[in-house]
């Protein structure tokens, strides 16, 4: 089968080849940066002030901006506009895999050549995230925020069964299961969460990089997660299942709100969501580290869900782009509002110390929760193969362990095996 990217790379050589015959490229601005976002209210109401700001204070050349057109996925938006010619200068949104993707076709800037970029991540505080964005020296996109993934916790639940304070640990998880599971009507956690590919960075990936304080699961064309931190994640996985203190399926409801699960992974924008339609039951609630097999000092390693910027190798202002890009991921005063208007936390690792968010963070725990592992979050692998590594996941690795089909050696050596001719079919 022809891989999507030979695809796309013929689609855009015919694109570019068409363009050789009209001036449809040729007549790409110059007068103005064109910047797309993510079509959702919280994050187009903070662009909107941000771009006014910009073009009122004259500090550049002037932004105009809309959210990215789709309906859909808006990485098949972005693909489309490469081809069609119509893409803007630059675009949030963008997730690490799709940025490499983006790279791999050649249609993105590498912003670490950018003048002014170690000056943005020394300002921005992003000397410990940029790493997870970086491959061979490029940085292809920028994180804008971050959103670790955490446990919640019903803490009336905990402290009702002897528990001051959420595990952190998998005997802790095992020992509030034994006091509070009830067989196949109440549970101790929510362990997967669900079948799709993106499920995979909520529970696998997550207790796999708390396992691995951090460690890559992969590397170029090679899985690693077939070592001795995923078989303490999936080992995990398989108790949960094989003494039944964890459902196959909690899709019905939402279960720590009616008490099905004490627990589940969730991440910051699930607190918008249980203040406007669970109130109650986010007032009980705990954010506590995602667990692994002991509990280290200071904030554990999870995944971020993270977004990022890319600027688009067709730009012709991409040096004015990245100036703009610059002026509001570093300005303190606009990174305070992202934070207002969206909730989900700006990608810098001095969120609890910098007094300028001092009084967001003051008496809300769970914001500080996620504040305290923005730094030690990681991001999705850098690949381009992201969708079909983490199907293979769902089918050799975690299906397989839900099921009690494989043992937890047998299905991380399947699954990784599978992942790596995958690879090496699309090298």
């Amino acid at each position: 089968m022809t891989a999507r990217r030979e695809v796309l790379q013929l689609a855009l050589g015919g694109a570019a080849l068409l363009a050789g015959c009209s001036s449809r490229r040729a007549e790409k601005r110059t007068d103005r940066i064109r910047l797309w976002v993510a079509p959702n209210e919280a994050e187009e109401g903070f662009w909107k002030i941000a771009v006014a700001r910009w073009n009122g204070q004259g500090r550049g050349l002037p932004v105009s901006f809309t959210t990215i057109p789709t309906a859909g996925a808006s990485e098949d938006t972005v693909l489309s506009a490469l081809v069609a010619g119509t893409e803007p200068d630059l675009s949030t949104n963008i997730f690490s895999g799709f940025a490499v993707q983006l790279a791999a076709l050649g249609q993105v800037e590498n912003l670490a050549a950018m003048p002014g970029y170690a000056e943005l991540v020394a300002r921005r505080d992003m000397g410990a995230i940029v790493p997870g964005w970086t491959q061979s020296g490029q940085v292809c996109a920028l994180p804008i925020y971050s959103s670790p993934t955490l446990l919640w916790w019903r803490t009336d639940l905990l402290e009702k069964h002897g528990f001051s304070a959420p595990p952190r640990t998998y005997d802790e998880v095992y020992a509030f299961c034994e006091r509070y599971g009830v067989a196949r009507s109440r549970y101790g956690m929510q362990v997967i969460s669900g079948r799709g590919w993106a499920d995979r960075w909520f529970d696998f990936i997550s207790f796999y990089y708390a396992a691995s304080n951090g460690a890559p699961y992969l590397e170029g064309g090679h899985a690693l997660y077939d070592n001795a931190a995923g078989l303490q994640a999936a080992g995990f996985i398989d108790r949960m299942f094989r003494r039944g203190w964890t459902a196959l399926d909690f899709d019905a409801e939402e279960p720590l709100v009616s008490g099905l699960a004490a627990g589940a992974v969730r991440g910051p924008w699930d607190v918008e969501r249980f203040a406007k339609i669970y109130p109650e039951t986010l007032a009980r609630i705990a954010a506590g580290p995602i667990v692994s097999q002991t509990a280290g000092q200071g904030a554990g390693a999870t995944f971020s869900d993270s977004k990022g910027v890319v600027i688009f190798k067709s730009s012709r202002v991409a040096r004015e782009a990245f100036e703009f890009l610059s002026w509001v991921l570093g300005e303190e005063e606009l990174n305070l509002l992202w934070l207002q208007r969206t909730g989900l936390s700006p990608a810098r690792g001095d969120l609890l110390e910098n007094p300028r968010f001092a009084d967001y963070y003051r008496g809300n725990q769970i914001a500080q929760a996620y504040a305290e592992h923005v730094a030690s979050a990681k991001p999705p692998a850098l690949s381009e193969h992201t969708i079909d590594i983490q199907k293979i996941m769902t089918a050799k690795l975690v299906e397989p362990l839900m099921t009690g089909q494989r043992t937890p050696r047998e299905a991380l050596a399947e699954a990784a095996a599978a992942t790596d001719q995958m690879l090496r079919v699309r090298a």
